[in-house]
């Protein structure tokens, strides 16, 4: 496999094909550590509402924005170009990333804790709550799904392993506005709109837009590839802890977002990322090989605190 595939969570969900799809979500996740999904039963509706809303909020006035600023980074709230650079996150000092972002945890479900402070909310625009807190309980619900689909990939007995260890945590819905160049500036030499990096947690389900700012997987032997942007469905990625839980049989993939084209100057895209954690009590052990086991919460918390700008720490 060279390339990002899709697979059709459809025929998971109404019982045609489970066992097509949990391996072809294997292979991805083997291969590549990446995957497409389509069919997965969050309304285009709703997506499209979630992104209205947050388009309006990226485009008040900063000091509107400054009223929900994030304290430190992981934090609810908005955070501004400069907070962050996930180069940091292997030890690669690195321009900060182009990007601005709204941060949210989904402890406004039901059962999950509050980790990382409690949810501030922007007045403006005000349909805005209501319309995240709908979006928030389809992708999570959709991560548990994928989470059932995953245990099956494993060949495991028990469908629910991972998801029932993935019932409390804080996950974060991270929505990213690339503004546009003509905005920012040109980029600093070894700078990214994201850096490269790899995902913390268990899975990242990402709802993305084209634009000429690619998303790049690196593969296993080194070659990026672009993950193309499909209608309708959400890019999913491994983290570091389920594919520490895996024994090493799924990658976290290092992947980067491209600065955009020097041509593309007035380029601005919006990036809905919900990143899902275990439990942080969770002791993740691996399936095979002879890796120690990892705290979830200690891990999480080292990693942040790894990305976090050292002007902000």
């Amino acid at each position: 496999m060279s390339g990002v595939p899709l697979v059709h969570l459809d025929r998971w969900l109404d019982d045609s094909d489970r066992p097509g799809v949990a391996a072809a979500v294997d292979e991805a996740l083997s291969a590549v550590g990446f995957f497409l999904v389509d069919g997965h039963g969050v309304p285009d509706e709703l997506i499209a509402r979630t992104r209205r809303v947050y388009t309006e909020f990226f485009h008040l006035p900063a000091e509107q924005k400054a009223a929900v600023r994030m304290p430190t980074l992981g934090m609810a709230g908005w955070a501004p170009m400069g907070m962050e650079a996930n180069g940091y996150s292997f030890g690669h000092e690195t321009p900060p990333d182009m990007k601005e972002s709204y941060r949210l945890g989904s402890h406004l479900l039901p059962g999950r804790l509050v980790l990382r402070g409690e949810n501030v909310w922007p007045a403006e625009p005000a349909d805005f709550r209501a319309t995240v807190e709908a979006y928030t309980a389809a992708v999570d619900a959709l991560h548990l799904e994928l989470l059932r689909v995953c245990a099956a990939a494993l060949g495991l007995d028990d469908l629910e392993y991972f998801s029932s260890r993935s019932l409390r945590n804080d996950n974060t819905l991270n929505v990213n506005w690339y503004a546009p160049i003509r905005h920012l500036g040109a980029p600093r030499p070894g700078q990214y709109r994201i850096g490269p990096h790899t995902d913390f947690g268990s899975i990242t389900v990402l709802h993305r837009e084209p634009g000429t700012s690619a998303l790049q997987v690196q593969l296993p032997d080194g070659e990026w590839v672009e993950a193309p942007v499909v209608d309708g469905a959400f890019t999913i990625n491994a983290g570091d802890l389920l594919a520490h839980w895996s024994g090493g049989r799924w990658r976290s993939a290092i992947h980067r977002m491209l600065p955009p084209a020097p041509d593309a100057v007035d380029e601005a895209l919006l990036s809905l990322v919900y990143f899902c954690d275990p439990d942080p009590d969770t002791m993740v052990v691996p399936f095979a090989g002879d890796a120690a086991p990892v705290s979830a919460g200690d891990y999480l918390r080292a990693k942040i605190d790894a990305i976090t700008m050292p002007s902000e720490g």
